[in-house]
């Protein structure tokens, strides 16, 4: 859990309720230390650091879970047909730069975005 918080710094609850993490060394058997807000005001809860809520076998609403992040990327086409894939981007901007850069010697390009399991094909309007 605690590369998790480091790498995405993005967690919610299995339910889909915001969380704030305050601290993932407090010690003890559950050392992630945070708050869940339920409804106008914030919880204090504690979880494992897998961001297992309770220790009580089974998937709990309050287990962290981490908020799926965009991801973008260019599919190019070379003039002999040769598809090639770059690298993934936080944001539509830096993938669309990077592949106005490439196109030059890679060829045209498309841009998709991945979410969640899903890959779709963002739209020259997206772009913009």
């Amino acid at each position: 859990m605690t590369d998790l918080i480091l790498e995405t710094g993005k967690v919610q609850t299995r339910d889909g309720r915001e969380v704030r993490i305050y601290a993932t060394d407090a010690g003890g058997s559950y050392p992630v230390h945070g708050a869940v807000r339920c409804g106008h005001k914030w919880e204090f809860k504690s979880w494992l650091l897998t961001g297992v809520y309770s220790s009580v076998a089974g998937l709990k609403a309050e287990d962290l879970v981490p908020i799926p992040q965009v991801k973008y990327f260019n599919v190019y086409t070379s003039k002999n047909g040769d598809v090639s894939f770059g690298c993934g981007f936080n944001n539509i901007g830096n993938a669309k730069y990077h592949g106005i850069q490439y196109a030059e010697t890679a060829g045209p390009f498309e841009t998709y975005k991945y979410l969640d399991g899903k890959i779709t094909k963002v739209e020259p309007e997206e772009h913009e």
